[in-house]
């Protein structure tokens, strides 16, 4: 028998519902324990259930939704690493690139302290020469000077030769410019330009 197209047990549910235990929250059970249902199949609710009470198998829910799984948090930068610079200038004999025993004492000197910090990573090498002789000649002195500084660090201090950038700047770039003085004395006055500069990276 139905009233209203409601099923016999919708009519139990509204009468006799406040005597029953609750199955699950937001619904009403038989005495079995199973949900009460309607003649049309559908689960009856108690007076305050809302959507986020729906169980499996009543109102359209077809299995529990699986928990959501945590995030996982991000793996933190790596510190970034320590580099320093450590500099050195070494000099050379008039039209001269080869080192002298000054110039390799220089270098050893700048190694020991680069390596007593951790490591060389890289270096440059740039080359000059005084205003002595043409442009392009002193341009490729300061080279071959730069390239024998490059030479004593790979085969003597053993640094990486990829690690190493070589520049040269023949006369531009002088220290001093000895205006005026002329023969043996403007080859000593300009002593300090005939140079390379060492720059590197420690870490």
């Amino acid at each position: 028998m139905k009233f209203f197209g409601t099923s016999l047990a919708v009519v139990f549910a509204a009468v006799f519902g406040a005597s029953q235990a609750q199955a699950a929250e937001g619904y009403w059970n038989e005495a079995g324990g199973s949900v009460w249902m309607s003649g049309y199949g559908e689960c009856i609710h108690t007076g305050y259930w809302t959507p986020e009470m729906a169980i499996v198998g009543c109102d359209g829910k077809m299995a529990e939704q699986p928990a959501a799984a945590p995030v996982a948090e991000p793996a933190p930068a790596p510190a970034p690493v320590a580099v320093s610079t450590a500099n050195a200038t070494v000099n050379f004999g008039f039209d001269r690139a080869d080192l002298d025993q000054n110039a390799t004492a220089a270098i050893d000197t700048l190694v020991r302290q680069a390596k007593a910090a951790g490591g060389i990573k890289a270096v440059r090498l740039t080359g000059h020469a005084d205003r002595i002789g043409t442009e392009e000649y002193n341009l490729d002195l300061s080279l071959r000077r730069a390239s024998s500084v490059s030479d004593y660090l790979v085969q003597r201090a053993g640094v990486d030769p990829q690690a190493i950038e070589i520049a040269g700047k023949g006369e531009s770039q002088p220290l001093v410019g000895c205006e005026g003085i002329r023969g043996a004395a403007a080859i000593k006055c300009l002593a300090p330009n005939r140079r390379v500069d060492i720059d590197m990276d420690v870490f």
